[in-house]
C-alpha cells in the first residue's frame, strides 16, 4: 500500500516537482544565456586567468542567497499545491478510507515533498559554481591545474550554504503545509512563509556565519552600458574558508521547527471530518 501511495503522489505531482526544480535553477540558466548573447556580460571573461578566477567565480554564491530568500516562496507554493487540492475537492476522505493510517499517509506525503525540496535546493546551490566554472574553462584562458584550488574552495562554500538553504526551504515547506491544512489558500501560505522567513532571519542573525571580507576593502559595481560586473579585488582563500560555517544551534533549531510543523499537520489531518 505504501508503494501505491508513493506512486500516486509522484503521478499527481510530478509536474509540480518539475516546475519547482526549474524555478530554482532559472537564475543560473538566465546568467548562462546572458553571458552567451550579451557582449557586455562577456567582458569580465576577457580579464580571466588562473589568478583572476578568485575574483569572479565566488559570484556564483549569489545563487545561495536567492535560494535562502526570495526563492523559498516556491517551497511554500509547492506545499500548498501538494496538500490543498485533496482538501478542496474532498478526495482526501476517499484516501482516508484506504487501509493505511491517516498519519502514515500524511508522513508519506511529507517525505515525498521534503525529498524534492532538499534535493532541488542542494542541486541548484551546487549547479551555479559548476556552470560558471565551465564557462570560464571554455574561455580558453583558465586551466584546470591553475584554477582547481579556487573551484574547490567555492564548491566547499556552496556545499555549506546548500545545507542551510535546504533547511530553510524545508521549514517554509512544512509551515505552508500546516497553513494549507487549516486554510488551503495559496496567497495565505506564501505570505505566512515570508513572515516565517523574515522572523527567522531577524532573530537568527548570529546563527549563520557569513562574514564580510575583513582585509582590503572589496567593492562590486554593475554597469549596464559597459562591463556588467566590476570587482575591485579577488577574495582570498582564507576569506572563502571562513564563509558560511555550520553552527549546531541554528541547524538543530531548523530541524526542530520543521518537525513540529510536520507533526502539527499530521494531527490536523488525523482530526479532519467530512462535512
Amino acid at each position: 500500500m505504501i508503494r501505491a501511495i508513493l506512486w500516486k503522489e509522484w503521478h499527481e505531482h510530478r509536474s509540480r516537482f518539475a516546475s519547482y526544480w526549474l524555478t530554482l535553477n532559472v537564475p543560473i540558466l538566465i546568467v548562462g544565456l546572458v553571458i552567451a548573447f550579451s557582449k557586455g556580460a562577456r567582458l569580465p571573461f576577457a580579464d580571466l586567468s588562473n589568478a583572476t578566477i578568485w575574483k569572479y567565480l565566488p559570484l556564483s554564491l549569489l545563487e545561495s542567497f536567492l535560494l535562502d530568500t526570495v526563492l523559498t516562496v516556491a517551497a511554500g507554493y509547492l506545499a500548498v499545491s501538494i496538500f490543498s487540492h485533496e482538501i478542496e475537492d474532498r478526495s482526501l476522505f476517499f484516501v482516508f478510507e484506504q487501509p493505511v493510517p491517516r498519519k502514515q499517509y500524511v508522513a508519506i506525503k511529507f517525505l515525498n515533498g521534503a525529498f524534492q525540496v532538499v534535493a532541488a535546493t542542494c542541486f541548484a546551490a551546487l549547479l551555479a559554481p559548476a556552470v560558471v566554472y565551465l564557462m570560464m574553462l571554455f574561455s580558453g584562458k583558465v586551466t584546470l591545474a591553475g584554477s582547481g584550488g579556487a573551484f574547490a574552495a567555492v564548491v566547499a562554500v556552496s556545499a555549506r550554504t546548500a545545507m542551510w538553504c535546504s533547511l530553510t526551504a524545508l521549514m517554509v515547506f512544512t509551515f505552508s503545509a500546516l497553513v494549507s491544512a487549516l486554510v488551503p489558500r495559496f496567497w495565505l501560505a506564501a505570505t505566512a512563509s515570508l513572515v516565517l522567513l523574515a522572523l527567522f532571519g531577524f532573530f537568527g542573525g548570529d546563527f549563520f556565519d557569513m562574514p564580510f571580507p575583513t582585509g582590503e576593502p572589496l567593492s562590486v559595481s554593475a554597469n549596464i552600458s559597459a562591463q556588467w560586473i566590476t570587482i575591485s579585488r579577488a577574495l582570498t582563500p582564507a576569506e572563502l574558508a571562513g564563509f558560511a560555517h555550520w553552527k549546531a544551534l541554528p541547524l538543530c533549531t531548523a530541524v526542530l521547527v520543521a518537525a513540529v510543523f510536520s507533526v502539527a499537520t499530521a494531527l490536523l489531518y488525523d482530526r479532519k471530518e467530512l462535512k
